[in-house]
């Protein structure tokens, strides 16, 4: 077995938003990678809500999790949601409310797994995240449950997708996080069995639709809400194509000229664009592509039916774990050595590609203002200026020492292995509040934000 170390790319989403588009996926022996929210064009005043360097020592607070948890908080008013396994064979679910001034917990909810599979670093870890909405959380866990609390903690319902669906064929577990509408989410189950787009009613957890897709191997791409006009479609990504569905669960077109693209999920641009990125790297689904799939592609409507155009490839940049982004008509890929591809995004002209001092990413980039915030998956965050030419504004960031291990004190339960072996903790997600940012690792998260003001 190739002894590649578990990882997972996720979401750097921005605070505070109501209706979150998730996700990225793939896992290979040993990765796993849910989702990516993207982030909006801010303006430039907006950066100034986040520091450009810190250490440990600026850390507001640390939360321990129970068990171990790959996939991002999802952010809503003054709270966390955070989602984490227990036990030795991930038996127990467990998704935990986080007070955002304090960091202390306001309430833990947990309910057994249907389909508990052994745990360890080759496998998801809670690796899909949670999607929120003003009616409550949504989430979705590897095992297939899928379940709505509301913002009190309260069941309100719960599903097994394994037993209504079959079982998922997948020896490193599924972690695409469900996107959603306001009434609607899609969770896209594409494995190595029989696999499917599945649209389910927020309100009451019943199924809306079902899209059959076949056979599609082994893929952790997360599904993505790209609007043209007033539509939302859900676009896939995922094991040699690029699917649009609309929200009703029809087919309504495919781009198939795309290979390695079971890792990240489309990043959404507006107006129907959207941008697409692959892994070299046969192993994880059809390759023969992968080299034209790190793109800029549109959909459009035709009158009578709907295309995929691609406006751009970027024929030398290369793709990695996190999504794609843009900010300030700039596009940046990065790659799995660290290395940061920056292109025009009207002509997809290549402006630099230049190593990074935080190397590989697993989470999503976060572009504000004239600002790229890059965070390494070993802990180190690194900050680019955005534009044609490559400058650091800071670089060796961190919210835990270098010299930290992954292994949770031992009276905690259910954590399991780390990331990987001797491969040290692993920065799963990055998260903006309203003020910094949310950093999450297995069995832990921090809050980086600006000290609290003293009562006089």
């Amino acid at each position: 077995m190739n002894p590649l170390r578990l990882s997972i790319t996720l979401c750097v989403a921005l605070a505070l938003i109501a209706s979150p588009r998730p996700s990225l996926g793939d896992a290979q022996p040993g990765r796993i990678f849910p989702t990516h929210i993207p982030a909006t064009d801010a303006p430039a005043d907006d950066q100034r809500k986040f520091p450009t360097s810190w250490s440990p020592q600026d850390v507001r607070w640390t939360a321990d999790v129970d068990g171990y948890g790959q996939s991002s908080p999802a952010v809503w008013g003054d709270v966390a949601y955070l989602t984490s396994v227990i036990g030795e064979n991930k038996e127990t679910l467990q998704i935990t409310c986080i007070d955002l001034a304090t960091g202390k917990t306001r309430w833990a909810y947990s309910t057994p797994s249907t389909f508990p599979t052994p745990s360890g670093p080759m496998v998801s870890r809670a690796a899909p995240s949670p999607v929120v909405d003003a009616a409550g959380l949504y989430a979705f866990f590897e095992s297939g449950d899928l379940l709505m609390l509301d913002h009190a903690g309260k069941l309100v319902w719960k599903r097994s997708l394994q037993t209504d669906h079959g079982a998922f064929v997948n020896k490193f577990g599924l972690s695409a996080t469900p996107a959603q509408t306001a009434d609607r989410l899609f969770v896209l189950l594409d494995h190595s069995g029989d696999s499917s787009l599945v649209g389910i009613d927020k309100a009451s957890g019943t199924t809306a639709f079902v899209s059959d897709r076949g056979k599609r191997a082994h893929s952790w791409a997360s599904p993505a809400i790209i609007r043209v006009g007033q539509e939302p479609l859900v676009v896939c990504s995922s094991v040699g194509s690029i699917d649009a569905y609309s929200a009703t669960g029809e087919l309504l077109c495919s781009y198939t000229k795309v290979g390695g693209n079971s890792v990240a999920t489309p990043y959404d641009l507006g107006d129907g664009e959207f941008l697409v990125s692959s892994l070299v790297r046969p192993a994880d689904g059809p390759s023969e592509n992968a080299l034209v799939s790190n793109l800029l592609a549109k959909v459009v409507n035709r009158g009578d039916d709907y295309a995929i155009e691609v406006k751009w490839v970027a024929e030398e940049a290369r793709g990695s774990f996190s999504s794609p982004v843009k900010q300030s008509g700039f596009v940046y890929f990065i790659n799995p050595q660290g290395i940061l591809f920056c292109l025009d995004a009207q002509s997809g002209k290549q402006h630099y590609a230049k190593r990074t001092p935080s190397g590989a990413c697993w989470a999503t980039p976060f572009p504000v203002g004239d600002r790229l915030y890059l965070f390494g998956k070993d802990g180190t965050t690194s900050v680019i200026r955005v534009g044609e030419s490559f400058e650091i504004i800071s670089e060796g960031s961190r919210v835990w020492p270098a010299d930290a291990d992954d292994q949770p004190p031992a009276a905690r339960p259910g954590a399991g292995p780390a990331a990987g072996p001797a491969s040290g903790p692993t920065l799963y997600a990055a998260v903006p509040t309203s003020d910094g940012f949310l950093i999450r690792r297995g069995d832990r998260l921090y809050r980086i934000a600006p000290p609290t003001p003293q009562a006089p």
